[in-house]
């Protein structure tokens, strides 16, 4: 269930430039090392003045991060004064706190707050409680945008008193890349405007579209289009911000396998750039730019992006099926195994008829649930699963014990399938890597696969797979994009994980991570190399990957050029995002440059845009 807490943010309103009052430059604080950006303690961070005329420039709405977990803490840090604490312990709001800490509409509420955790370096955890409560990897401030005036003016702030820059939404990351140190974030999140339907008309694409803010999150759009009646291509979670990483970085949907990637419906995008100056993409209008924020990445890797207007889709039925089965206990993993390589066999027929699917399996449970097929009746989805129905029969017969529960159901349109079959998913509760595997794989390499999935799986792992086929046939990409080729031909969406346990010792949690990095994400990227049609979706991907520019990105050299054209002083930076590897954080979590390349600001006369 999701759900909602009007106090939060009032409380982070109220703690606002306000408290930064009481912040005192040191004198003693010594210059930033060359080529970094300036932290809270070095001699160029913004004085307190400057801060307060930022708040004034934006109407009052700077906030000063203080981590939603501080109040389970006797003492929060104030990293920027480091003269004294802010007390805003509280055993209620903890309370409240620890009880919705991995719900993802709490954290969408806040400015600075993360849904992955590990991202924030286990900073105010309120999980598991120990010394003070300090910063740590969250934002310093962050501007609650509501005009494209508030974006430029703190775009200025970032780039006169060279600090971080961050954009973010609702948290929703998997990869930290809305956060950091020491940054100034824009939070778009209060950005909600949605056009009306319109005909759009174009050389590339007539038909219907809708214009949305970068505010705006998925369940949004769906519940508004469903009263039109239509759809769109969005992803399963209801908090993502739908005109954010998600379309930009291409974005899959339950309609993928029919419609494609959120990215290939993209007609045309607005934003801004770090000098200050409006521009629009679209397939006839900065061509570059919009082959490259249809698929490259976050916007926040070239640009501020506002808006972005992308096609729609008229309404449809949905048909379901759930099918669950506990085996702890009555099957061996080696009994198990063989009905996962029978679901494997028979994903390309799933995809093939425009549906899509989660499977999820740990050692003594496997689920396949929902799986969505558009546009047919419930005996054509259930004969789907026909296959590994009648292996776990035939199971049934040597091992009476087992059982499993199977459910169908029909729905009159897209929202009210999405809403029975994709319910709100807890945050921040495990780490991943993953793996796109191709059709290939699946029917010509079918014991590479089994070894290598059941491999991960005996090594404790929790399999998630997103079954889809954003094909071009398909996806009917409205212009030629920069999506990951991989997609094209992929079947799996193979997602691997650890639990992640805030109760835990952070440096566990960090072990967890070196271990998924050095065992799982070779073992897949050996499976499905990138030459083979292996690729890995940005945004489900390890954040630690060594190899990310070539497993998410199939362009790189050309995005790359593309980013230092349009960000040359290389303002905009993101974890994995195109042009990061010039930048690395030192031991203060400074963002620092480690390689030359990026260019210099100069007048700006690269950008002949409009």
């Amino acid at each position: 269930m999701c759900l909602v807490f009007p106090n939060l943010y009032a409380l982070l309103l109220a703690v606002t430039i306000s408290a930064a009052l009481l912040l005192v430059q040191d004198s003693s604080a010594q210059a930033a090392p060359a080529g970094c950006k300036n932290i809270p303690g070095d001699a160029g961070w913004p004085t307190t003045a400057s801060w307060n005329q930022l708040n004034k420039t934006v109407g009052g709405r700077l906030i000063k991060t203080i981590p939603i977990g501080s109040s389970c803490y006797k003492n929060t840090v104030d990293v920027a004064n480091r003269k004294g604490d802010i007390h805003v312990y509280n055993e209620a709001t903890c309370d409240n706190v620890q009880k919705n800490w991995h719900e993802p509409t709490f954290h969408d509420q806040s400015s600075s707050s993360v849904m992955q955790t590990y991202f924030a370096n286990n900073s105010c955890n309120p999980i598991h409680v120990q010394g003070d409560c300090g910063i740590g990897s969250y934002v310093q401030y962050a501007i609650d945008i509501r005009n494209d005036q508030d974006a430029i003016a703190g775009i200025a702030f970032a780039r006169k008193y060279n600090i971080r820059l961050v954009i973010r939404n609702t948290g929703h990351d998997y990869l930290g890349k809305s956060t950091g140190f020491g940054a100034l974030a824009l939070w778009t999140h209060h950005l909600k405007d949605i056009s009306p339907v319109i005909q759009y008309k174009s050389n590339h694409y007539n038909g219907p579209a809708i214009k949305v803010s970068a505010g705006v999150q998925v369940s949004e759009v769906y519940n508004y289009l469903e009263k039109q009646q239509y759809t769109a291509v969005g992803g399963e979670c209801p908090s993502v911000g739908i005109a954010g990483g998600y379309i930009f970085a291409g974005g899959h949907s339950p309609g993928s396998s029919l419609y494609g990637l959120a990215a290939d419906g993209i007609l045309e995008m607005s934003g801004i750039f770090a000098n200050g100056s409006h521009f629009t993409a679209s397939p006839t209008h900065n061509q570059d730019l919009y082959w490259f924020l249809s698929g490259s990445g976050a916007g926040g890797t070239v640009a501020y992006m506002s808006s972005v207007t992308f096609r729609i889709f008229k309404d449809f039925p949905v048909s379901g099926v759930s099918f669950t089965m506990p085996y702890a206990g009555i099957l061996t993993e080696d009994e198990f195994w063989p009905v996962i390589d029978t679901w494997h066999s028979i994903t390309p027929d799933i995809t093939a008829a425009g549906a899509y699917a989660y499977a999820f399996y740990q050692q003594g449970y496997f689920q396949i649930w929902p799986l969505f097929l558009p546009l047919n009746s419930e005996s054509e989805a259930l004969n789907l699963l026909k296959p590994v129905i009648s292996h776990v029969e035939r199971l049934k017969k040597t091992h009476p014990k087992l059982t499993y529960n199977l459910t169908t159901s029909s729905y009159p349109t897209f929202n009210t399938a999405y809403k029975a079959l994709f319910p709100p998913l807890p945050s921040g509760t495990f780490q991943w890597s993953s793996r796109l595997i191709p059709s290939t794989i699946i029917q010509d390499h079918k014991s590479d696969l089994s070894k290598t999935f059941c491999s991960i799986f005996i090594d404790g792992a929790t399999m998630v797979e997103v079954i889809m086929n954003p094909s071009l046939k398909a996806s009917r990409p409205v212009a030629p994009n920069s999506v990951l080729p991989a997609w094209r031909t992929s079947i799996i969406n193979a997602v691997v994980g650890k639990p992640y346990n805030d109760s835990a010792p952070f440096e566990q949690m960090r072990a967890d991570r070196k271990f998924i990095t050095e065992n799982w994400t070779p073992a897949l990227e050996k499976l499905v190399p990138v030459e083979r049609g292996g690729g890995a979706y940005m945004n489900e991907a390890d954040a630690e990957d060594p190899n990310w520019r070539d497993n998410f990105y199939g362009f790189y050299d050309r995005q790359l050029a593309i980013k230092r054209k349009y960000d040359p002083e290389g303002l905009w930076y993101a974890k994995t995002a195109v042009g990061s590897e010039f930048w690395a954080e030192d031991e203060a979590q400074r963002l620092c440059r480690v390689q030359e390349g990026l260019g210099d600001y100069g007048d700006m006369g690269v950008l002949t845009v409009q």
